[in-house]
């Protein structure tokens, strides 16, 4: 039997160079948790197609919602049968979904128009609108929670999370007119209706803003804590590395991952948390929008709006996981 040379490797070896290429294809995430996600965003979809449907259908016959409230009983028997509200709920409800999936609506009452493209067209506003209400919320609320977990004063860290806090009892429409009447009234500094020009989104943007910031400070300064208790982090404090460097390095990145999905949460909710801050300061968005739609009786156009802010929540919710789950792998699950 030949020798067999225990000093050799048994194959051909993997330098570090060529496995730290390897791990460079690996997708951030991988294909079963984006497929995941992807569905769960499709049954949200569906579940908000479904929840409006059955609320459309709660309140009797939709054709009622299309005619004036005197119209005798024969024009309100034409358009029910010219809309198909005549036919079994069932056979009605798989051609709404049917209209969902197309996006094939009847055109707007009021407008006379696709009402797809009406509420597309509004979208671009809310989107602004929101955008800037996010940056506040998210700058505001990551420095108080950042300050309530990290300063070594009591004063700061108790003092601006407890306004925080303070503020999560006002009411979004409370607040938008103080901040109107002060800001707008009294001061003269900015415009308090309309979309005249950038200072206009100013104070919409701030009353988005501000309902965002404690949701932000309390999740960040929560998570901010739990990483600075972490055994990894006591190590590097025992082998004296710097507050500073300990926080940037080693405490901010791992706090990043659970606050990212609140932003996600909150990101979704302004689309439809807009309808009464738009509705105050008269902005062009798609709040707007569903508020004159509504009271128009404009049932096509309401349908419309609800469905856009839907799948608007569900995108903007799938980026964040997405984006979380790259920051914060523990959260691939």
């Amino acid at each position: 039997m030949a020798a067999v040379d225990l000093a050799a490797p048994p194959g051909p070896s993997v330098t570090p160079t060529v496995l730290t290429r390897v791990r460079a294809l690996r997708p951030p995430v991988s294909p079963r948790y984006l497929a995941g996600r992807v569905a769960t965003g499709l049954v949200a979809v569906w579940g908000a197609a479904t929840l409006v449907f059955f609320a459309l259908y709660s309140t009797g016959n939709p054709a009622l919602l299309l005619v004036p409230p005197d119209a005798p009983p024969d024009e309100v028997e034409r358009l029910t049968a010219l809309m198909g509200f005549d036919r079994p709920v069932p056979v009605q409800y798989v051609s709404f979904l049917g209209q969902v999936v197309r996006g094939d609506f009847p055109d707007s009452i009021r407008y006379g128009s696709d009402p797809v493209a009406i509420a597309l067209g509004r979208l671009p506003a809310s989107i602004e609108l929101g955008l800037v209400g996010l940056t506040i919320g998210v700058v505001v609320g990551g420095v108080i929670g950042f300050v309530s977990a990290t300063s070594r004063s009591a004063w700061l860290r108790r003092v601006p999370l407890s306004v925080a806090v303070a503020l999560d009892g006002i009411p979004t429409f409370f607040f938008g007119i103080l901040a109107t009447l002060v800001l707008a009234v009294w001061l003269g500094w900015l415009p308090a209706t309309g979309a005249t020009g950038p200072a206009a989104i100013v104070l919409p943007g701030l009353t988005l803003g501000v309902a965002f910031v404690p949701a932000v400070a309390r999740v960040f300064r929560t998570a901010l804590v739990d990483v600075l208790q972490a055994d990894h982090v006591r190590t590097a404090r025992a082998k004296g590395l710097s507050r500073g460097r300990l926080v940037r390095r080693h405490v901010v990145g791992n706090s990043l991952g659970t606050t990212l999905n609140v932003v996600g949460i909150q990101a979704g909710v302004l689309l439809g948390g807009a309808v009464v801050t738009e509705s105050i300061f008269g902005w062009p968005g798609i709040g707007q929008l569903s508020v004159n739609a509504v009271q128009n009786r404009d049932y096509p156009l309401v349908i419309v709006c609800v469905l856009v802010i839907a799948v608007g929540f569900v995108l903007v919710n799938l980026l964040v996981d997405v984006l979380a789950a790259v920051v914060e792998p523990r959260l691939r699950s």
